[in-house]
C-alpha cells in the first residue's frame, strides 16, 4: 500500500493557522487523514497517480494558506 506523509514544521501559531484552514474534501475522506496533533497529513491512495494528484492539491493549498 502507498502512504504519503506531509509533515508541517513551524511555530505552534503557524501550524494552528494552517490546520484550522484546511477543509478536508468529503470525496477524499477515505484516503486522507489530517492529524492536527502530529501536524501531518497522511494520504493512502489506491493508485500512485491518485496519490500524486491529492498530494499536489494539498501542497498547493498549504502554500496558498502560508503565503496569504
Amino acid at each position: 500500500m502507498i502512504e504519503i506523509k506531509i509533515t508541517i514544521e513551524g511555530t505552534e501559531e503557524e501550524k494552528a493557522l494552517l490546520f484550522n484552514s484546511i477543509l478536508q474534501e468529503s470525496i477524499d475522506s477515505n484516503v486522507v487523514k489530517v492529524n492536527k496533533e502530529k501536524s501531518e497529513i497522511i494520504i493512502t491512495p489506491h493508485s500512485l497517480n491518485r496519490g500524486r494528484a491529492i498530494m499536489n492539491s494539498y501542497i498547493s493549498w498549504i502554500y496558498t494558506i502560508m503565503e496569504t
